[in-house]
């Protein structure tokens, strides 16, 4: 679709916006997001797309959709927000309110963001709460009420 995609990009005089990078380094992915005001990832198909956590986790709300484990950690209105698949309304006005939203607004969904990545998807928390479940398995008993996972609704609260 490269091809179709420059051709637009020509048509609508959007080559001083519009940038296909093609494959990116890690760090130029992470330039590119710091760069950016929003991460907008509209998708018919994911789970919980590290991309989304990885813009949250640098500060950057995140523009995408109504499907599987994303509305777990975006939060419409308040990390990002949320459209349903294949709604190109939607999606356009989202993107506007993006473009309008001013930058401080920006850089406190961004900051919500991060906290609630911090809370539900730190490494060391989740490989700490995979050992003792690991643990309670070779030893059974009642499970600790720690490990009990809570809802992610709290994170906005």
């Amino acid at each position: 679709m490269r091809s179709d995609l420059e051709t637009l990009i020509t048509q609508w005089h959007l080559e001083n916006t519009v940038v296909i990078t093609g494959i990116a380094t890690t760090d130029q992915v992470q330039r590119y997001l710091l760069e950016s005001r929003a991460l907008v990832l509209p998708s018919f198909g994911e789970g919980l797309p590290v991309a989304i956590m990885e813009a949250l986790a640098l500060g950057r709300p995140v523009i995408s959709t109504y499907i599987a484990g994303i509305p777990e950690l975006v939060k419409h209105g308040t990390n990002g927000w949320l459209v349903p698949a294949g709604d190109i309304d939607a999606l356009t006005q989202a993107l506007k309110e993006v473009i309008n939203t001013p930058v401080e607004q920006l850089e406190q969904m961004g900051k919500l963001g991060a906290m609630a990545v911090a809370q539900s998807h730190d490494i060391q928390k989740e490989a700490q709460y995979l050992n003792e479940l690991f643990q309670h398995q070779l030893q059974p008993q009642a499970a600790p009420s720690h490990l009990i996972p809570t809802p992610l609704t709290s994170i906005a609260s």
